[in-house]
């Protein structure tokens, strides 16, 4: 059977380019922006109709894809994470290695050198081509603890739990879209800087106690949530008294559309 998820989001981009269309060429006759805030639910049961009819696909689904790799000598580490939607969740990995996991519904791991992996999903399984037939990928990521790593995770449509607790990661990188995002910061690995651009999505990140952090950033519609008990007023962000003394610290920035941000 044909899947219906790969033609429903350019007919979505076809139908409103020709609404445009027709806004420019009428003089003004007819408004497209109106029209479509009047009748934006109807893409909602273009949503669900396309929902129904690729849950009755009958095609195999992608297999589970094993990550092994090994240290290997390298002092440190740079992973990145390309995710589609579904679960995400990242801990530790087991001893020796740099990363492993299993990469659930499928996905490709590149190795570019020593000590850099990259995870990727397989684009002709993004989203609504997948997920309403086996709710997207499920991924379990395991990190090395033994050696600094530099993390980067782009994720779309995802439930996404970041454990670095016992990490060393002391550069993370997140760009997500509309997504649920929990992330436990690194206890002891020194200075930590943090990068989040997010969508419409909600980001929780929780700073282990005897770590300073300072957080700086904002959502263009929506709210930060910072703990000032922990992290009082400083600027025009937040910060731990002792910042500029503490071993343990994270540095935050974030930006943010639509959503909030939680730290605690």
């Amino acid at each position: 059977m044909y899947r219906t998820g790969r033609i429903f989001w350019p007919l979505v981009l076809i139908a409103v380019g020709v609404l445009f269309l027709v806004d420019q060429l009428s003089n003004g006759a007819f408004d497209a922006g109106a029209f479509i805030g009047r009748w934006w639910p109807l893409l909602l049961v273009g949503i669900g109709l396309a929902i129904l009819l690729e849950s009755s696909w009958s095609g195999k689904a992608a297999a589970d894809v094993p990550v092994a790799v090994d240290l290997g000598g390298a002092q440190g580490g740079e992973v990145r994470i390309d995710f589609g939607a579904g679960h995400l969740e990242i801990g530790p990995a087991a001893p020796g290695r740099l990363v492993d996991g299993t990469l659930g519904g499928g996905g490709r791991v590149e190795t570019t050198g020593p000590g850099r992996v990259r995870l990727r999903a397989d684009a002709s399984d993004w989203w609504v081509g997948r997920w309403p037939r086996d709710r997207g990928f499920r991924w379990r990521v395991g990190l090395s603890r033994e050696v600094p790593v530099l993390l980067r995770v782009d994720t779309g449509a995802s439930e996404n739990l970041l454990d670095l607790s016992a990490l060393r990661v002391v550069d993370l990188e997140l760009h997500t879209g509309a997504s649920e995002t929990r992330i436990a910061l690194p206890q002891a690995a020194g200075a930590t800087t943090v990068r989040i651009e997010a969508g419409a999505a909600s980001v929780r990140l929780r700073v282990p106690p005897g770590v300073a952090a300072r957080i700086a950033g904002g959502m263009a519609l929506g709210a930060a949530h910072v703990d000032e008990r922990r992290f009082p007023r400083s600027g025009p962000g937040w910060a731990s008294p002792d910042w500029a003394s503490a071993a343990n610290r994270v540095d935050v920035s974030f930006q943010g559309g639509v959503g909030s941000i939680t730290v605690e």
